[in-house]
């Protein structure tokens, strides 16, 4: 019998509910900042925020509340082979690339 991870449901459901939902507006953005060479989860963040598609609101630490479901739409990119990850800068940022 094959073990499971908790880490490989997780991976499944998130594919599961990518697959059955449809791409928002802000998820376009996202693919759009990308292919114009944006790289930088926390600049994807800030543009977006500048743009009116994602709040303002952060924590003590400046940073963006959507940053990390900004993070997870990227890392969903890269488990389905679209993106490469390429640097956790000290939690502060992370850094994306596109796959070619």
């Amino acid at each position: 019998m094959n073990q499971i991870s908790f880490d490989d449901l997780f991976m499944e459901e998130i594919k599961e509910v990518a697959e059955s939902q449809p791409l928002s507006s802000v998820h376009d953005a996202i693919i759009s900042l990308l292919k114009s060479g944006v790289t930088s989860a926390m600049e994807i963040c800030e543009i977006l925020i500048r743009e009116g598609k994602l709040s303002n609101d952060r924590f003590s630490t400046n940073k963006p509340k959507d940053y990390t479901q900004v993070c997870s739409f990227l890392d969903l990119l890269v488990s389905k082979g679209n993106l490469l990850f390429v640097e956790d800068m000290d939690k502060k940022d992370r850094i994306y690339n596109l796959m070619k």
